[in-house]
């Protein structure tokens, strides 16, 4: 793994533990992401990308992965 900048996204709608865990679960099976950490209450999500996909190309990773897992990031 490389050493990639943490990016942190809000994302809104989670409630409980189990939307946290939604969230990062389609993150970290998304293309380029190698891990997420997803606080519900706060709705703040870092995200550590792999190094595999361009940076421009990240943010609509975490847009498409979020959207996917029913949720959105606060733009």
């Amino acid at each position: 793994m490389t050493d990639q900048p943490i990016i942190t996204v809000t994302v809104t709608g989670m409630t409980c533990g189990g939307c946290a865990a939604n969230v990062r679960t389609a993150l970290e099976q998304a293309d380029g992401i190698a891990a997420a950490h997803v606080d519900h209450e706060s709705g703040r999500v870092d995200v550590t990308p792999d190094g595999t996909v361009p940076a421009d190309d990240l943010e609509f990773t975490i847009d498409e992965a979020v959207a996917g897992a029913g949720y959105a990031v606060k733009s």
